[in-house]
Parts: C-alpha cells; structure tokens; sequence
C-alpha cells in the first residue's frame, strides 16, 4: 500500500513539472527580400514561447489588444506587464522575448519584421 500511494504522489507532482505550454498561433502573410509580415493570434492563457527576432526593427498592430506579460529573454527577472488597446501601432526593436496572454480575451497581433 505505501509503495502504491508514493507512485500516486510521484505521479501527480510530475503531471505539474511537465506541464504543456499553450502556444499561440503565427501565419506568415507575405515574406520577401524586404519584409516579413506575419498574423500572431494568442488565446487567454497561451504564449509565444522564448525566441528572437532576427531583424533590428518591426512595427506591430493590435488588431484585438489584451493584457500582455512580456518576458526578456536575457535576464528572468525582467517582467512587464502590459494591457495594449485594440488599433495601437509600435514600433519595436528586435529582442529575445516571451510574450503571454494573462488577459481574458483573444490577443490578435499583425507584426512586420523589416530586414
């Protein structure tokens, strides 16, 4: 019996360290020798994932805005949070980021990567 009840806490405590990342989703609209520009839709609760972007600059458009944690990708401890409108425009630098949805609604992003 102690053999079954240490598996079952053994079990449990690994189904939260192996937790899945939600993911958001990422469409390429149109990429060339100039631009790339890409559809970014991330639903309550799901991420980016850690990554970089390659090019210096991109402007972004919120089509649907949310509230956003953004995570550096250089020091763990550098955490923004962020609530952007719907129709806001920046323009950012390229960085190692994670972006996630800590919002209730649908975030909708259309990115351009100038290269």
């Amino acid at each position: 019996m102690k053999g079954i009840t240490i598996s079952i806490v053994l079990g449990l405590c690994s189904s939260f360290v192996h937790a899945e990342v939600k993911l958001g989703s990422r469409e390429v609209l149109l990429d060339n020798d100039t631009i790339e520009v890409i559809r970014l839709t991330y639903p309550p609760g799901s991420e980016s994932g850690m990554h970089t972007h390659e090019y210096e600059y991109r402007a972004v458009y919120f089509v649907k805005g949310g509230k956003l944690l953004l995570l550096s990708g250089k020091n763990d401890d550098q955490r923004h949070v962020i609530n952007i409108p719907d129709g806001k425009s920046l323009f950012l630098p390229g960085v190692t980021h994670n972006v996630k949805n800590i919002g209730d609604t649908e975030v909708i992003i259309i990115e351009t990567e100038i290269k």
